[in-house]
């Protein structure tokens, strides 16, 4: 049986942000994070797909993807949130990218952060 290891050390003292600021010459921007984005903002997204994107000729798609199209069905209030993202980067951003190419970064990000270590299989039931 595993031993858990819990830290039970003295907890680290915040820092005082205005202190910092102060330290360092800065000043309050108003520019306020909206967390309710999760851990995926608007703008690490676009760098994924600029990074990843490319063309060779025909339309342009994520480099690293599988070459053989999947279906997948959404939830209409996914699919109205994904085309209101694809405007976004398309009309604000200058980015032509499809939703799928928005919905396959963000299931990406999502199934990357998902241990599937310890997920025990009998043999061959796993396909690739």
């Amino acid at each position: 049986m595993k031993r858990v290891v819990k830290d039970k050390g003295a907890a680290k003292r915040r820092l005082n942000l205005e202190s910092v600021a102060e330290a360092l010459g800065g000043e309050d921007t108003g520019v306020e994070i909206d967390t309710r984005r999760g851990p995926l903002s608007l703008f690490t997204l676009r760098q994924f797909l600029v990074d990843r994107l490319h063309s060779a000729g025909g339309r342009p798609r994520l480099r690293g993807t599988r070459k053989r199209r999947s279906k997948i069905s959404f939830f209409e209030e996914d699919w109205r949130k994904l085309e209101k993202m694809r405007r976004y980067y398309r009309e604000e951003k200058g980015i032509n990218v499809t939703l799928s190419q928005i919905a396959s970064a963000l299931i990406h990000a999502g199934v990357s952060r998902i241990d599937i270590s310890k997920i025990k299989l009998k043999p061959h039931s796993y396909s690739k």
